[in-house]
């Protein structure tokens, strides 16, 4: 069963509804030169789609490194000092959160899709068999964390305070009110701490190298419902390759039907795929971040 997650603040918000390394330039606010190499950072670069990627880029003419990530804190600021040409690893909101934070400039010009955000356990099957006081695993990441926080909510097992908006942390949970506490910790680690705690909510990056069946998931949120836009996994570059020839030939590799079929096998299906403009995708970004901005 899915279970619908509204974000009533940010729909408002919300103006468009649609469903090795490369050595650092110089000077990483110019635009990437036609002939520069071109290194792409991604977490889980081992996935069968990233294959079929670089022989869809070679088929075009077009070299490319994909460079793996563990995490998610570093592929952003690489990708902003010239380290790294694009990256393809985060969705809206997390890439609106780092903008603002890093005064950064980073666009979106292609749409991957929208994965669920689900809670797993290997000591229960269903939210209800979740006993009072237990401890849910979370991605420490903010805003993986407010997605996790704000499921956990809908499905009765935390209560937020009056107000809560969709970036929700600890202090905006009503401890007396809730039926678990939240454990925050790197994404990685919601995976590995499943055979210790009671459950765990797991990004989608880390679900099937896990051998985690997302049909067993407990709760998941809903990423065909129009409050998940905020949540649409995009490939980024800086600001001055937004019009970059070769960087938009590669952009276009994400819907190709090979890539996108490799792309939902690796997500057992889950993945809803979302085929958006770069003006569409950068329009949401904006009103993502006037959300964030309050």
């Amino acid at each position: 069963m899915r279970f619908i997650k509204p974000v009533a603040a940010l729909v408002a918000a919300l103006t468009v509804t649609l469903a090795g390394c490369a050595a650092p330039s110089g000077n990483p606010t110019a635009a990437t030169s036609d002939d520069a190499p071109i290194t792409i950072g991604v977490v889980g670069a081992s996935s069968p789609e990233w294959a079929v990627y670089q022989e869809k880029a070679k088929a075009l003419g077009i070299d490319v490194t994909i460079r793996d990530f563990t995490d998610y804190t570093t592929p952003n600021p690489a990708v902003s000092d010239g380290s790294l040409t694009a990256n393809q690893f985060q969705h809206l909101l997390y890439l609106a959160r780092y903008n603002l934070d890093n005064n950064a400039d980073l666009v979106p010009i292609a749409s991957t899709a929208i994965y669920p955000l689900a809670l797993y356990s290997n000591a229960y099957t269903a939210v209800a068999d979740i006993p009072a006081g237990a401890q849910i695993a979370v991605p420490n990441d903010e805003t993986n964390k407010s997605r996790a926080i704000h499921l956990l909510a809908e499905n009765g097992l935390l209560t937020l305070k009056e107000g809560t908006g969709i970036i929700a942390a600890e202090e905006d949970i009503d401890g007396a009110a809730s039926k678990v506490t939240v454990a925050p910790m790197d994404a990685q680690q919601t995976v590995t701490a499943l055979p210790s705690i009671a459950g765990a909510v797991v990004n989608n990056d880390f679900v099937n190298d896990a051998g985690l069946d997302p049909e067993k998931a407990l709760a998941e949120d809903d990423p065909s419902d129009a409050s998940a836009q905020p949540y649409i996994n995009v490939f980024v570059v800086r600001a001055a390759d937004a019009d970059n020839e070769r960087l938009l030939q590669l952009a276009g590799i994400f819907h190709d039907a090979d890539f996108e079929a490799a792309l939902k096998e690796q997500s057992a299906d889950s993945a809803v795929i979302v085929n958006d403009t770069p003006e569409q995708l950068q329009q949401i970004l904006a009103d993502v971040t006037t959300s964030l901005k309050g």
